[in-house]
């Protein structure tokens, strides 16, 4: 199969939880519905208009940590906007909510880095996506990038174009550089390398009113390195690594 891959950056994101609400909280990884919805906002797609085209049987997404990040919580001083007037912040109704955002390690030099893998049965749309990127950047057919919320601005690096095998072979220890759904572990397997594993219940998909269709819990390191483990199904690239995709 036919896989784009491509980095995500940025020096802040803000991936909100589907369930927190008087607390902004935020996921360490962009979900996929939020990969999906930077994808067919590049392609000029219109919100909400593409759930069905990228859905899970039709779109495949993995995701990867490149860089450590760590998180901070802020206190953002939200106003309500009902019309331009109450964007000089002199009305009422300011809400203080506290907000966890996502930022590198060291946020003057570096920056987050997320490695995407992107597969779909249309390769057309493919094509369409793929022709998006330059040797000096990428251009946009719709919105500007941002990771999660709109003032959060990110930027696309280094894409490439590889393909891949499915493979089913939980007999064999695997490293696998994306984060990984916990239902195809069968068992993980530790060396003498850092690890930082935690888990997350994070969305896969939503319908066309924007309700929860799937989620499920993956496993993430947070340390830029693969995770070894017995898998019950991954996708075997051509450069030698190895993904599995959110489903």
């Amino acid at each position: 199969m036919k896989i784009i891959t491509f980095h995500l950056k940025g020096k802040m994101a803000q991936f909100r939880r589907y369930y927190s609400n008087s607390s902004a909280l935020s996921y360490s990884i962009p979900p996929r519905t939020t990969v999906v919805g930077i994808i067919a906002g590049l392609l000029g797609f219109e919100r909400d208009s593409y759930y069905e085209l990228f859905s899970l049987d039709r779109c495949k997404i993995a995701v990867g940590i490149r860089s450590r990040i760590k998180k901070n919580m802020q206190k953002l001083n939200l106003l309500m906007i009902k019309g331009p007037n109450d964007l000089n912040a002199s009305q009422e109704h300011h809400s203080q909510t506290a907000t966890e955002l996502v930022i590198p390690e060291d946020i003057k030099s570096g920056a987050i880095d997320y490695q995407i893998w992107f597969h779909h049965e249309d390769n057309q749309l493919m094509e369409r996506f793929s022709s998006l990127f330059s040797n000096v950047g990428y251009k946009s057919n719709g919105i500007s990038l941002a990771l999660g919320t709109a003032q959060n601005i990110g930027w696309l690096e280094s894409t490439e174009i590889l393909t891949g095998i499915e493979k089913n072979d939980v007999e064999r220890e695997v490293p696998i550089q994306s984060v990984i759904p916990f239902k195809f572990v069968e068992r993980l397997a530790f060396r003498d390398e850092k690890y930082w594993l935690l888990k997350e219940d994070i969305p896969f998909a939503f319908d066309h009113g924007r309700r929860l269709k799937k989620k499920g819990i993956v496993i993430i390191n947070l340390e830029p390195g693969p995770i070894y483990a017995h898998v019950k199904r991954f996708v075997s690239l051509e450069n030698g690594e190895n993904i599995i995709w959110l489903e």
